[in-house]
This record gives structure tokens, sequence and C-alpha cells, in this order.
């Protein structure tokens, strides 16, 4: 029965696809409570103690068994890797929980209290060294690289987690010691990895379906029809999706973010046309935005172009005139689309290097950090240059610190990482509050008779100028950004304090508990 619990245990605690988070940033419009300031103290509930229950009951009776020796190190290697997935996800909203580390009996006293996150930390830290210990080592190309964890998944969330915990919202300070630990644990991660046969897959935008390829670190496989998601129905045009719509449309500013061919930004760059904005990009912007006139072959459709101006589309059209074209197979069909199978990776190597390079950079490692970046640039296709891919020379660790951010929002966009890395390094106020975020409004400037004329046919690289101009609207039509200080760490729901007069309320939340203790 081991088998089937640890089964369970998968199937309960493995992240997976998800088209909200792009909303709480600057990527997508939306998440009004979190952009707009109008959270309350029980908008975030994310209280998974039912799941940690059943992992503390396999930790506490597996050695009772007699299963054997090999698979007992493996379920205890996954169990403590997941208990510490949980407990990390719960610091990461609210900072210290209680920790509850044996099944709980009703004979116990259930009304228990927060610990400091520092405790909670210091015990997913102990939980995840354990599973490095106790997990096996698999090749990439080994078949029991199958979706299971392995060492190398454990080392690699230890280094997110340790790169967490070191950012400004749990490290006010500026602790370098936080930041050594952080490096320490990601440069283990990627080494290890590398001895592994991991490492960057060459093919961008083709990583996400090719399941368990040389990138893919922590995932999630689904098989329809057992285990489905409906990411890309979500993210496609209505017009070409069935049973959800309205997903990861992109903005203009996460369009603009995107540097030019030469790796330099496209501010003040003369290859930068403001109409043919599409033209010399990062090959990624090619793999990530779907933009009026592009070729977006879906549902296999030969020579489909995406078509975006006003009019274009029926039903529940783009409101800022992208799509997101990332993860979504274009040979689905509407059908397979809703029923999708595409992998989810929680982690892959390119994390693992920007993971270093943002470390390196804290403790003055400054050629570990260009060294990561350049390398996820030399793959997805930027002209070298002089060798820095388009990235400035002599960078202050500031610069540089900047530089990483904008790597990390290209080359993970909406993959459910910009909210975090926005938060984890508290700039929704510097960067965003005050601000609104926007869209480009696309005019077909000749009659309908004629243009669906030589719609099929025409080519836009030249020609763009005579059909179309584009106005910048705003996606915010009633606010600006207002992102509140409390938001770093969210309250503990009101139902849980209900529940047990123990839990202590968090600080700016009407409550005393520090979570930075």
């Amino acid at each position: 029965m081991a088998e089937p619990y640890v089964d369970r245990m998968y199937a309960d605690n493995l992240p997976g696809w998800s088209s909200g988070d792009a909303n709480n940033s600057d990527e997508s419009p939306g998440g009004n409570a979190f952009m707009y300031g109008q959270l309350t103290v029980s908008s975030v509930d994310y209280w998974p103690y039912g799941p940690i229950r059943r992992i503390n009951i396999l930790l506490t009776q597996i050695d009772q068994g007699t299963i054997d020796t090999v698979l007992t190190k493996r379920f205890k290697g996954e169990a403590f890797f997941f208990r510490a997935w949980r407990y990390w996800e719960m610091v990461k909203r609210y900072g210290g929980v209680p920790l509850i580390l044996k099944p709980q009996e009703l004979t116990d006293d259930l009304l228990v209290s927060r610990d400091s996150t520092s405790k909670v930390m210091r015990q997913v830290v102990a939980d995840l060294d354990s599973a490095i210990a106790l997990l096996p080592a698999i090749r990439a190309t080994s078949a029991d690289n199958n979706g299971r964890l392995h060492k190398g998944t454990a080392m690699a969330l230890k280094g997110r987690v340790l790169l967490y915990y070191a950012s400004p919202e749990f490290n006010r300070t500026g602790d370098l010691v936080r930041w050594q630990n952080a490096y320490d644990a990601n440069l283990a991660a990627r080494d290890y990895l590398t001895s592994q046969g991991f490492g960057l897959y060459q093919d961008f935008a083709g990583l996400w379906f090719v399941d368990m390829n040389k990138e893919a670190i922590f995932v999630r496989r689904y098989s329809y029809p057992i285990s489905v998601h409906n990411w890309a129905a979500a993210t496609r045009p209505l017009d070409v999706s069935q049973g959800a719509t309205g997903a990861n449309r992109p903005t203009w500013e996460m369009v603009k973010a995107f540097p030019m061919r030469d790796g330099r930004p496209i501010a003040g760059n003369p290859a930068y046309d403001t109409l043919y904005f599409w033209k010399n990009r990062d090959p990624r912007f090619y793999a990530t935005i779907a933009y009026n006139g592009a070729v977006w072959e879906l549902s296999g459709v030969a020579g489909r172009r995406q078509w975006t101006y006003t009019g274009a589309e029926s039903n529940n059209p783009t409101p800022g005139g992208f799509y997101t074209r990332k993860a979504v197979n274009p040979e689905d069909d509407a059908f397979e689309a809703f029923n999708g199978h595409t992998q989810w990776i929680e982690i892959r190597f390119a994390e693992v290097l920007m993971n270093l390079a943002e470390a390196a950079n804290a403790i003055g490692n400054t050629q570990v950090a260009y060294d990561q970046i350049i390398a996820l640039r030399a793959r997805a296709g930027i002209d070298p240059g002089t060798g820095l891919y388009g990235l400035d020379p002599n960078m202050s660790g500031a610069q540089l610190q900047d530089a990483i951010m904008l790597e990390r929002q290209i080359e993970f966009a909406y993959e459910a990482k910009r909210h975090w890395d926005l938060r984890r390094n508290m700039l929704f106020e510097s960067r965003l509050n005050g601000t609104r975020r926007h869209g480009l409004k696309i005019t077909l400037l000749v009659p309908t008779a004629q243009w669906l004329a030589v719609r099929d046919t025409v080519n836009l690289d030249s020609t763009y100028r005579q059909y179309f101009s584009h106005q910048v609207i705003n996606l915010d039509t009633q606010f600006t950004i207002n992102w509140q200080a409390n938001y770093y760490f969210y309250a503990i729901p009101q139902g849980h304090i209900d529940l047990n007069k123990n839990l202590l309320q968090t600080l700016g939340w009407g409550g005393t508990f520090d979570p930075l203790q």
C-alpha cells in the first residue's frame, strides 16, 4: 500500500499550471484586489495542513514496515521534500506558521501557535537536506528521469528557497550570510545537475513540449484523460478555443521589455521602430508574444496569422492587442487545448542559473553573475557582439541586479514567477505604484473589403504602415496600481483565527506577529 500512498502524496502536492498569476503583476491586466490595494484579511488562503498531515503519517510509520530499504529511502526523501515545499509556500505568503512535524491526535492540544519565520525556515532547509541525502541520483537521459523527485530537484528547490530568504522581503538588513548561503546552494545545484546531464535545452520555444528534457528539474506531468489542464485554452484566442478564455494577455510594458536581437534595450536603439515593434527582437519575443499579423498556426492550420486589430475578433478579443504563445502547442485543436497534457516545469535549469546569478552579484562575484545571464542569452539566439550578448560591461551591483531582474522577466514570462520576483525584492511600490498597465489599440486604415482581399498574403514587414495605426491605451481604466506595504506578508485568514485563538495575526493586519523574526 506504500506506493499508492506516495502516489497520492504526489497528486496532493505537485504544483501545476495556473492561468491567474500574470494578472498580479505587470505581465497582464487584472489582479484587481492585489494591484489596487483591495485585499482583506481573508483574501489569501493557503493552508495545506491536510496534505502535511498525510506526509507526517508516512514519515512516522514507514520505518515500522517491511518495505525494501531502497524504496524506503526514496519514499522518505519524497516526503521530506514535499513537507519542505508546503511549509515554504506558506512562509513566502505569511512568514511564520505553526510547525507541525507529527500527526496530531485528538488528545493533543490542537490550538497551536505560529512559530517564528526563522524556525520554520530552519526546518524547511533541514527537510530539504534530508531529501538531498535520501533521494536517488538520476541522470537527465535515464529512463528513471520520469517526473519523480530526485536529488537534483531538492538541491534546486533549496537554492530557490535560500535566494528568496536572502531577498529584501525577508532580509531587510541585507545580511550577506544569507546571500552566501544562497550562493553556495545554487552553485552546488548547478554543478551537480550539470554533472548529471541536466542543462539548457537547445530550443527555448519547444522545451515545454518535449517531456522530461534536460532542462526540466521539478515537473508535473499530465496525461489525458486522467490528468489534464486548460492553460492553452485559457491563453489562446477564444475564436480557436473552448471552455476557458481571458488569461495571460500581455501588456505593452511586457512587449517593450524584450530587448532587440543585439541584446540592447529598445530605448534609443536605431534598430527599433515604434510601429514595426516586432522586428529584430530577442528571439524569445517570438516564442512568447503573438502580435497583430504574427504567424501562429493554431490547431495546425498552416500559415494561420493572428489578427488583433479592432474588429478582427468577434469573441472576447484581447484588450491590449497581444496574446501569449509560450507553452501553447500550436498543433492542438480546441478540444486538446482544453484537455492539455503539456508538462508544467516548476523549476527549470534556467532558473537555477538565474538564482545563482542573483546570489553571486549580491556577494560581489560579478563574473559568475555575468556568465549565467550570457548562457541564457546565447541559448536564446541573441547576437554575441563582443561576447557580452548586449549586456553593459563593468556594471555596478545595482545595475547588474536590474539586468538580472529584466532577464528573469523575459526568460520566465508567464511562468508564475514575475509576481513573486517583484514581491521578494519589494519592487511593487517603487516600480508600479501610481502607474497603469497599457495595451495597443490597433486600427485598420483601409476599407474591410480591400483588406480582406490581401490579408492572407500581404507582407507586413514592409507595408504595415499602409494598413494599421496604433494608439497606446490604458488597461487599468479605473485606478492606478496601488500595492500596499503590508502585502509583503499576507494576513492569516480570519477563518483560521476563529478556529484557533492562539494564532496571532500579522503586523500590519491588526495583529502583533512579526514575520521578520
